[in-house]
């Protein structure tokens, strides 16, 4: 922490249904002198993904359309990428080759203090369509044709958002507490800043030798990082990862679901790459993902073989925690 600069660190090791190790260290709130404890919610960043791909990958399992479909069948607004005519669909945006770019629109779309005002389909409805307030058909989307090359693009997990909302026909929020948090017992996560019941780790900037704390905030573009939720929580939710999809009598995701989320979709690619799960760390067969937003990272991972997996949450955007994910792993296996 003192190398990095971290003011926060949450640290869980499980293996299965059991925690082998937590710990929760620093301080969640330097001015005010907050240590940190277990159920003071982080900012998740872009391990919000994984919560975004389930929730559609249960769609899915429903029968309510395949992974190869173009996702303009089920879209109330047409998705076109500006120089192919190569249809869009499911997994490219599962696989991030969709050729969807995060374009800078996306920089005002932050709130502070409060949540987006603006409604997710409609500011995906502006920026992916000609002529709406946001498109940029050169900044909106990348040059090469979908499904041929791999961009990261938090506006196409975004859609993702959109598309379970269409699908489902209930808003992405409701969906994921009626469908996820709730069956889970995931008491301490949310998408709203206005839900949070408990105290919220403030997110750090650390320049000049000095911390700068950032006003909590939220994004339009919530599916692709704007979970907030503990390592309790994330734990209760990588049980069903390492349990072959049920925990407690709730089956999340069925286990060939999961095995696709942990398989290579376009090794031609991207060997790393499944569906919105990464192969963080190959050495250690480890699966999950990272996240970083100002003022927050995070990481988590599990092996699918040894069923023993590691959560660290921090609330400093510059920290790097590939190696400490690792080290956790370590420390598991040894237990």
């Amino acid at each position: 922490m003192s190398d990095q600069n971290i003011p926060a660190l949450a640290i869980l090791i499980f293996e299965k249904e059991d925690i082998l190790y937590e710990t929760y260290l620093g301080q969640s709130q330097i001015e005010q002198n907050r240590s940190l404890a277990s159920n003071h919610v982080f900012l998740l960043a872009s391990v919000s993904k994984v919560i975004t791909a389930t929730a559609l990958l249960q769609l899915h399992e429903d029968g309510l359309f395949e992974l190869d479909d173009p996702i303009n069948d089920y879209l109330p607004f047409q998705v076109r990428h500006p120089r192919h005519a190569t249809a869009i669909t499911f997994r490219m945006l599962l696989t991030h080759t969709a050729s969807i770019a995060d374009g800078d629109a996306l920089d005002d779309q932050y709130f502070y203090g409060r949540d987006s005002p603006v409604a997710l389909s409609d500011f995906l409805h502006d920026y992916l369509v000609e002529g709406r307030e946001y498109y940029d058909a050169n900044g909106n989307y990348h040059s090469f044709e979908p499904g041929s090359d791999v961009e990261y693009s938090n506006v196409g997990n975004a859609l993702i958002g959109v598309l379970v909302e269409e699908i489902a026909q209930m808003d992405f929020n409701a969906y994921c507490k009626q469908h996820i948090f709730a069956p889970l017992g995931m008491n301490h996560t949310f998408w709203r800043l206005d839900e949070v019941t408990q105290p919220i780790v403030q997110p750090y900037n650390y320049t000049d030798g000095q911390y700068d704390a950032i006003e909590h905030y939220t994004f339009t573009d919530y599916p692709n990082g704007g979970l907030r939720s503990t390592s309790r929580d994330l734990f209760l939710f990588l049980q069903a990862f390492v349990a072959g999809g049920t925990v407690d009598s709730f089956q999340l995701l069925q286990p060939q679901t999961i095995a696709q989320m942990i398989t290579p979709q376009i090794p031609t690619l991207d060997r790393t790459a499944g569906l919105h799960l990464f192969h963080l760390d190959t050495s250690n067969n480890l699966w999950g993902h990272d996240g970083g937003e100002q003022g927050v990272a995070t990481i988590m991972g599990f092996n699918p073989d040894t069923g023993i997996g590691a959560i660290l949450l921090t609330n400093q955007g510059e920290a790097n925690l590939d190696g400490m994910l690792t080290q956790a792993y370590a420390f598991g296996v040894k237990q």
